[in-house]
């Protein structure tokens, strides 16, 4: 039996026999990726336990806790400079178990009708962008120096943005504040001996690559064929561009497939796993390769398995 790919169902006679309010094809297809997500979801927040986020001893982000580094004035880093990328990769995998739920909401039965269409898609890229971003920062051959310089490199951009949108749409008081934080985050970036320079944003040679360049390094290795271009692809489903929007439609039908369907929860998914994983090497958890990755592996994997070969 083949899935159902949302089609209208076809008129029937008043004295036909009333057809099934689901597809049992479809129910299947959904629970599996909803049972997928979910231990997805919940992985994510037992990654958000504290524990898991104090780095283990020997390991690359325990030893840039004690760094040796000091600023212009001679007083050490600390453990202050290179908290902040560990406290922003927290907020990152926040937001990816966020995303994770939304897109396991719109997977609620009937299917068909109705099946999720756009959402689940531009739910799926922010989990994507998410997960890059932590990724990009928490690379765990970084120096100490260049994590920090690449946490301010994100501080710096965004708080140009705040003072442009201050001057725009604010008071001259918001305005004047927020010229006066961006002033003090460069201040601090002088002061901690970091190199920068204002067009192109760099600090200590630390450039911030574009979101598909993130995109595209989570990707790799884990997606054959095409990650280069997954992330524009999603892009433009979220900006409405009709390429985007009509790579979903089928056979007139406003709807989305089956496979479809499945690569949002698996891209989602993989941008998860990545992220924990690169966690996990740099030194949070209680080792690399935890029995407890594996065992989610192994059961998002083996679900997810179990669709693609129905879907084959």
């Amino acid at each position: 039996m083949t899935l159902s790919t949302g089609r209208p169902p076809a008129p029937r006679s008043a004295s036909a026999p009333a057809a099934r309010a689901t597809n049992p094809d479809g129910d299947w297809l959904l629970s599996q990726l909803r049972e997928a997500l979910d231990l997805t979801s919940r992985a994510a927040v037992r990654r958000l336990a504290p524990a898991f986020w104090q780095p283990r001893p020997g390991s690359p982000f325990h030893d840039e806790l004690a760094n040796t580094e000091v600023d212009t004035h001679g007083v050490p880093w600390g453990r202050q400079e290179p908290t902040m990328a560990i406290e922003m990769a927290q907020l990152s995998m926040i937001a990816v178990e966020d995303y994770l739920t939304g897109i396991r909401k719109l997977l609620e039965p009937p299917f068909p009708p109705p099946t999720p269409k756009l959402g689940a898609a531009a739910l799926c890229r922010s989990a994507l962008e998410s997960a890059g971003a932590a990724f990009w920062l928490m690379d765990p051959q970084l120096t100490v120096r260049q994590r920090v310089a690449r946490t301010y490199l994100v501080l710096w951009q965004e708080s140009g943005t705040a003072a442009k949108n201050a001057a725009k749409v604010g008071t001259p008081t918001d305005a004047a504040q927020a010229q006066a934080d961006l002033s003090a985050l460069v201040a601090r970036i002088d002061d901690l001996g970091l190199s920068h320079t204002n067009k192109p944003l760099t600090v200590d040679g630390e450039r911030l690559p574009t979101k598909t360049d993130k995109v595209t390094t989570l990707l790799a290795g884990k997606i054959r064929g095409g990650h280069e271009i997954v992330y524009s692809l999603y892009s433009a489903i979220a900006h409405a561009e009709m390429t985007g929007i009509l790579s979903r439609r089928l056979a007139g039908t406003w709807t989305i497939t089956p496979r479809q369907l499945t690569q949002n929860v698996e891209l989602a998914v993989v941008a998860f796993g990545q992220l924990q994983r690169r966690l996990c090497l740099g030194g949070m958890g209680s080792a690399p390769d935890e029995v407890a990755n594996q065992l989610w592996e192994h059961n998002v994997g083996r679900r997810l398995l179990a669709v693609r070969r129905r879907l084959s």
